[in-house]
């Protein structure tokens, strides 16, 4: 590791150019107030070796503040051989230089609106007027980095060298497992650490690709099934297709010229047995003919004997007829000598009191049927009621309300009327809701506002009562006591409704009302109201409810309890109505009586010529009746007679109809069956000349029909075959086998491969083993280094140091686990662990310097350098002290910050004290830096 020899600022911050500050030191102290540039002189020599600032800073908030356009850093560290070869220079690898110095450049500049950094190594003391032109030569920060590892600047070592002002016990935080991998970064050999990590990655790769190529294999596998299912699936349809083909072309033939044949055979048997019928139907047709002659005769005697009842009977007829008009009158003269002569038995009251009882009947009987009509009107109008709440007919609407919603839909103004969007959210308070709302059922609201000059022309026109309302707001969602928290909107309302509803506060009584003093609005749940003008009740019926579905319905739920009453009440309105229609009919009978005696004296000599005179048209009438009678049988008898008879002659006469028909027919059909059956046998020997002679042997048709049946079941079979053939899912293509071969060697070939990876995976995991053991060897030296470095280093602060032993196996999940436990004793005390809350803030100091330092120290005995940002913050004199002479009893140089207010025993160990100042407000750039270096004399004194 190198060490810093000097350091050059250009334009950093508040510094205008400060050359050549000297640290060529072992011990360095950068003294100043707070806020003089302590911090930022240590963040420029981060940067400069490609670090991080601190407290969150960059480069380019340093690089701004000095409102240049470029900024440079140069700083002189020295490439001496750590040791006694040459080849040991910490810069011979980076760019093999061989001097023993070697200038470091930092060149910092604006590159449009955001700011660049690059670097530059020179060997030698080198000016930044003497770079000259760098070329390529400039370095990137990634590859710059690289240099400075090679160099002895580690990454890890560059982690420490970033910690934040106030931080320097963060080393003792660290957890064992951090530790471990920082000692390793830092101590461990590279080359072991790539070896590891290379037979890891080769071992990941061989195993990745064991896996890739078993995965190919099973998807062969998987393939070569699904190839076989497909030759299998080529071989059925190909059978099926065999099959359908043979049954089509040989066997279906075969078949259907056996079945012509014998079809031909039984028909000529047929034809032979068909003549027998024939000729005994030709000797039943004589018989046939004799019985309808004979049921001829019958029927014409039935038909003569009928005519002449009936002449008779027509005669008659005539005769009654005459009678009968001749009696007629005097009979109407008889019955209303009956019924005068009952009407003037029945009036024997005094007619005066009759005509009074029958004027009150009557006016009784009209105020019964008005009070019946009226509860018949409303049962109607009830269930009217019932059947829009159910939504089976439409709500029915004051007719004013009906009429201007009419109206204003004829004219296209959409609009909503208050009760179609009121809900009422607690049932409790629905009686309340439409005593208050229900003057305002009727209320228009309208969709859009430019509407309302038209809406008030037919509110004009019809003469409505009711508010037209065009501004609308959404009603707010309030929960509180109010009656608006009970309400709920289904579309905007008007201010002053919901101004309303909210000033009325809900009270469960009136005498909790009246407690609430004389300026509140109150209402209780039986809707009874106080407002400013005093209290009053708002009560409305239940079937009487119009607003939201909880108000329907209850209101159905009333009407229904209150039908069946009101139905009572019909009835009995009814049974009323009927006993005073029958009471007035009585009454007026009797007065009715009065005049029929008179007409009865007047009219006796009329009515005693009419009863003389009937007696014997009576008597002629019942002989002509009796004789009617008579006929009326022997007719009856004699149509039954006509009508068997006529029945059996149709029957005789259809009988021998259909008989001569049947002969003609029958004969008819056996000459064409027979002319038909001889073309058919010509037809079956031109049409089956083809077939050959082999297939039209009696063996071979008895075999098939044995087999097959007949033709219709072979037919049935093939429209099977050619259905499970027309499937799609039948493999077509015979190159299918081919593939079935070639992937199958295919497979061969793959397992061949797969075994063959199995084979070096397992070579791989053999030198993954090797490499973490040989990893695990130089673990083991790098613990037993370092834990020899900070044991050395506890000796020299006086503290006993001890690294608890790691176990390490050859297992990589151990391995990950490992961590590098230290423990410290402090003044002959306990032992305390790195970060278990038992050290104090200088013990926490002294932790992390041994832990650091430790890491700092190489295999001959030479340190790098760090920055350590206030590190006496936390500690008294005492611990002052002793972290002092730990720092001068070490090989690292050191690079400190303190405050200026500090204990001066802060600067004993120091070799070469910096001190920086705040910039002046008057001035544009910040004081050069002062540098104290102590006699030789007083270092070695200190020493």
């Amino acid at each position: 590791m190198f060490h810093i020899k000097s350091l050059e600022l250009v334009h950093w911050d508040y510094w205008q150019r400060i050359k050549n500050i000297p640290l060529d030191a072992k011990i360095i102290t950068i003294a100043g107030q707070n806020g003089s540039g302590k911090t930022t002189l240590l963040d420029a020599l981060r940067t400069l070796f490609g670090l991080d600032c601190s407290m969150g800073r960059t480069y380019k908030h340093y690089a701004r503040h000095s409102g240049q356009q470029t900024a440079w850093l140069r700083a002189v560290v020295d490439n001496k051989a750590m040791g006694r070869q040459l080849s040991n220079r910490p810069f011979r690898s980076s760019g093999f230089f061989s001097d023993d110095e070697v200038t470091l450049f930092c060149q910092i500049q604006k590159n449009g609106g955001d700011w660049k950094r690059q670097y530059l190594m020179r060997p030698g003391n080198v000016q930044i007027e003497d770079i000259g032109e760098a070329g390529n030569d400039w370095l990137g920060v990634e590859n710059y980095r690289k240099r400075l590892a090679n160099a002895g600047l580690s990454p890890a070592m560059a982690k420490v060298l970033a910690l934040e002002q106030g931080e320097t016990d963060k080393l003792c935080e660290y957890a064992p497992r951090q530790l471990l991998d920082l000692v390793f970064q830092v101590f461990g050999d590279k080359e072991v650490l790539d070896a590891y990590d290379e037979a890891k990655r080769h071992q990941r790769d061989t195993e990745t690709e064991l896996k890739r190529f078993e995965a190919e294999l099973e998807a062969s596998k998987t393939n070569l099934e699904g190839l076989r299912l497909r030759v299998a699936n080529y071989h059925q349809w190909e059978d099926l297709n065999k099959e359908r083909r043979n049954l089509q072309e040989e066997v279906l033939p075969s078949l259907e010229y056996h079945e012509a044949r014998e079809k031909h055979a039984t028909l000529s048997r047929q034809l032979r047995e068909a003549r027998k019928p024939l000729m005994q139907a030709d000797a039943q047709l004589a018989d046939k003919r004799n019985m309808l002659a004979a049921q001829a005769k019958a029927l014409s005697d039935a038909q003569s004997h009928e005519t002449v009842l009936e002449q008779e009977s027509t005669s008659l007829q005539t005769r009654l007829t005459h009678i009968n008009g001749k009696l007629k009158p005097l009979e109407s003269l008889l019955e209303q000598k009956a019924r005068l002569e009952k009407l003037a038995s029945d009036s024997g009251s005094d007619l005066a009191e009759v005509a009074k009882t029958l004027q009150e009947k009557e006016i009784e009987l009209a105020r019964q049927r008005t009070a019946r009509d009226a509860v018949a009107s409303k049962i109607a109008s009830e269930l009217s009621t019932i059947s829009a709440l159910q939504g089976k007919t439409a709500l029915p609407e004051p007719e004013v309300q009906r009429t201007m919603r009419r109206a204003l839909n004829d004219a296209g103004i959409s609009h909503a009327m208050l009760s179609d969007i009121v809900e009422v959210t607690d049932p409790k308070w629905q009686g309340a809701i439409e005593g208050v709302l229900g003057g305002y059922a009727s209320v228009v609201l309208l969709d859009k506002s430019s509407d309302a000059a038209a809406a008030y022309r037919l509110a004009e026109k019809e003469r409505y009562r009711h508010f037209i309302v065009p501004d609308l707001v959404h009603a707010p969602t309030i929960k509180d006591e109010s009656l608006m928290s009970v309400v709920k909107f289904s579309a905007k309302v008007p201010a002053w409704l919901v101004e309303q509803l909210s000033r009325i506060t809900r009270v469960d009584s009136v005498d909790v009302g009246a407690r609430l003093g004389s300026h509140e609005e109150w209402i209780t749940p039986e809707a009874y109201h106080r407002e400013r003008r005093g209290g009053r009740s708002l009560f409305v019926e239940a079937s009487r409810y119009r607003f939201g579905s909880a108000g329907r319905t209850q209101r159905m739920e009333a009407i229904q309890k209150s039908l069946p009453a009101l139905e009572a009440q019909e009835d009995q309105l009814t049974l009323q109505v009927s006993k005073l229609a029958t009471e007035i009919s009585s009454l007026k009978t009797r007065l009715a009586g009065v005049d029929a005696a008179k007409e009865l004296g007047a009219r006796s000599e009329e009515f005693d010529d009419a009863a003389r005179n009937a007696v014997p048209l009576r008597a002629e009438r019942s002989e002509v009746g009796a004789r009617l009678g008579e006929l009326q049988n022997l007719i009856k008898t004699a149509v039954v007679t006509r009508t068997r008879a006529d029945t059996t002659w149709q029957n005789a006469r259809f009988a021998l109809s259909e008989a001569e028909a049947g002969m003609r027919l029958n004969h008819k059909r056996v000459l064409e069956q027979r002319t038909e059956h001889a073309r058919a046998l010509l037809a079956l020997r031109k049409s089956w000349r083809h077939l050959p002679q082999g297939w039209r042997r009696p063996a071979r048709r008895a075999a098939l029909v044995k087999e097959h049946q007949n033709a219709h079941q072979v037919t049935l079979r093939v429209h099977s075959l050619e259905a499970s053939l027309a499937r799609s899912d039948w493999e077509l293509d015979a190159t299918v086998i081919d593939q079935y071969q070639r992937l199958n060697d295919q497979l061969h070939s793959r397992q061949s491969e797969t075994e063959e990876r199995r084979y070096q995976n397992n070579r791989a995991i053999e030198a993954t083993g090797n490499a973490r053991g040989a990893y695990i060897e130089r673990l083991r030296y790098t613990i037993k280094t370092y834990a020899a470095n900070i044991k050395e280093l506890g000796q020299l602060a006086g503290i006993e140091v001890h690294a608890d032993p790691v176990k390490l196996e050859n297992d990589d999940v151990q391995l990950a686990q490992a961590g590098l436990h230290v423990r410290f004793k402090f003044d002959g005390k306990g032992v305390i662990g790195m970060n278990d809350g038992e050290a104090s803030g200088g013990q926490q100091v002294m932790k992390s310097l041994v832990l650091l330092i430790g890491l700092l120290k190489s295999e001959d005995g030479s340190g790098g350098f760090v920055f350590i940002d206030e590190p006496f913050a936390h500690l008294d004199i005492r611990n002052i002290q002793l972290v002092g002479e730990f720092l001068k009893n070490t090989d690292a140089q050191y690079l400190m910050t303190t405050p200026l207010t500090h204990n001066t025993d802060v600067y004993d160990p120091s070799e070469l004290t910096l001190i920086t100042s705040k910039k002046k407000k008057d001035t544009e750039w910040a004081q050069p830096i002062f540098v104290l270096q102590r006699r030789k004399e007083e270092a070695a004194k200190a020493a």
